[in-house]
């Protein structure tokens, strides 16, 4: 075993990095791929060998929760010709005590061509076979916006934010971290979002303030090593066809179009920082650490943090699945994508009951850690 000298967590010996603090161990091999390039792995991860991207054609439910509505407001029209007419729906965790909660929501919107006619979304998330306790943490905002002519609709938009944490750190510091997270993206976003999507740069700053939110409370009560907590991230924002994208760490975002699957984030783990610094997939993932975290809300200040952001146009109807790696691991959504979610796109099976199916086959296939999953259907 190895101390660091950082923060003097205990390693072992064929680590080259702390598993705690991401400090180096030993400078051996980043010399023999780069003299500039460092690698700094926040955690160990627990899972099986998946693929870097990839674009290929037990307990019971404690408490259900009802959807709530807290605003709906409808004017009819006095001596102006249009009206504005709000729903406003908002999925929101409950507590974190609870184990398996289940938020499903069919929202039927109309719009015309050119436009999305309907969008449908639904989330879950169940505590695993394996464990005692619910780390992930999920929310979804979903609004649409109506402007009545004299005779017709004139004009309809909407917009959505959903957010998905897996949260990491002994004494209940990944419910914590996820739960900060998710609350703080939700309260950044509804401060000034109102008729487009945030920009690269606004966007950047609500997940950095979210970061530094969990940092700040990882130095006041001075944790250390598995005490630091932190979280992964996976946000997607949608504005009428207009998307926007966001990911740290593990957690990922597939898109189902056009009889596809697309993996759209890329793992922040170390087996993907040594492919980008030139070493092959084999050798990368049979590391020890291959799978450790480079990245994670709340470790390390926010000068070190790089969130991935992504901007797009939907052109086609797709269905997107945000999703923890409880889920994910062991390529479980590339092996029965086709099984699992195609029907689901093609309307075959409702969004609430093909998530409950895909819920059940993460736990049939892994079972290990939490599994959490929103779905986004839209359809053009």
């Amino acid at each position: 075993m190895s101390t660091c000298p950082s923060c003097n967590a205990v390693n072992p010996d064929n680590y080259q990095f702390c598993q705690f603090c991401g400090s180096k161990l030993t400078h051996e091999f980043i010399r023999q791929v780069s003299d500039d390039l460092e690698i700094t792995p926040l955690l160990e991860i627990a899972s099986e060998v998946s693929e870097v991207n990839s674009t290929t054609t037990e307990n019971s439910i404690d408490d259900a929760i009802a959807f709530t509505r807290p605003l709906q407001l409808t004017s009819a029209p006095l001596d102006i010709e249009e009206v504005l007419e709000q729903d406003l729906e908002v999925l929101i965790n409950p507590s974190p005590d609870q184990e398996n909660v289940d938020l499903s929501l069919n929202s039927t919107l109309t719009i015309p061509s050119k436009h999305l006619q309907n969008v449908y979304y639904a989330g879950k998330t169940d505590v695993g076979r394996e464990r005692n306790r619910n780390e992930d943490d999920f929310a979804a905002i979903f609004q649409t916006f109506t402007i009545h002519g004299k005779s017709q609709i004139s004009n309809r938009n909407h917009r959505g934010l959903f957010v998905l944490c897996d949260g990491m750190g002994g004494h209940e510091g990944g419910i914590e971290a996820s739960r900060i997270a998710v609350n703080s993206i939700i309260e950044q976003f509804q401060q000034f979002w109102i008729d487009t999507l945030p920009g690269e740069k606004k966007l950047n700053e609500i997940i950095t303030n979210a970061n530094q939110s969990i940092f700040t409370k990882n130095e006041d009560e001075q944790r250390l090593s598995l005490g630091r907590m932190g979280t992964t991230l996976v946000m997607l924002a949608l504005h009428d066809l207009n998307v926007a994208i966001a990911h740290v760490g593990d957690s990922r975002i597939y898109q189902v179009a056009n009889s596809q699957l697309v993996q759209l984030t890329r793992d922040h783990e170390v087996y993907n920082q040594l492919i980008d610094l030139g070493m092959d997939l084999k050798s990368s993932m049979a590391r020890p650490d291959a799978h450790q975290l480079t990245q994670a809300l709340g470790p390390n200040c926010s000068d070190r943090l790089e969130p991935n952001i992504q901007f797009f146009n939907l052109t086609e109807p797709t269905l997107f699945l945000l999703c923890s790696d409880g889920l994910c691991d062991n390529n479980v959504i590339e092996q029965h994508w086709q099984a699992y979610l195609l029907p689901i796109l093609n309307k075959e099976v409702d969004i609430e009951t093909g998530l409950e199916h895909i819920i059940e086959l993460g736990n049939n296939m892994n079972g290990h850690d939490n599994i959490t999953a929103i779905l986004i259907l839209c359809e053009l």
